[in-house]
């Protein structure tokens, strides 16, 4: 995958909706705006990804675990995970990317598992 293929990727997403939760004052559209302006200066070449924990398990863990996992997005300790042959995407947390945990959760939802 390239970053171009990855910032498709997340177009796709956004595309086919976010789920935000719209803070007092500003409108879904300027929020969503706001959190994907933020996500596309993140967005990395990606990078293979070891996913080896989660916050909760069992949920799509096992899934993460032994599937080709890429991170395509990058901030501090946080990481935007997606499955190579999917349309799947989580939030993954780790000073490394061979020691990466995820919350547990995935979704089609780029914008929002960004911001979970």
């Amino acid at each position: 995958m390239t970053k171009s293929e990855a910032i498709k990727k997340i177009e796709r997403s956004i595309a086919e909706g976010a789920q935000l939760i719209t803070p007092k004052g500003k409108t879904y559209e300027e929020h969503l705006a706001e959190v994907s302006r933020a996500l596309f200066e993140h967005v990395i070449d990606p990078i293979p990804v070891t996913v080896t924990s989660a916050c909760f398990p069992e949920y799509d863990f096992e899934k993460y675990k032994s599937s080709k996992v890429i991170a395509i997005a990058h901030m501090d300790n946080s990481w935007l995970l997606t499955l190579e042959s999917e349309n799947e995407f989580a939030l993954g947390f780790g000073e490394s990317p061979e020691n990466i945990m995820m919350h547990g959760f995935s979704s089609s939802d780029a914008v929002g598992e960004w911001c979970a």
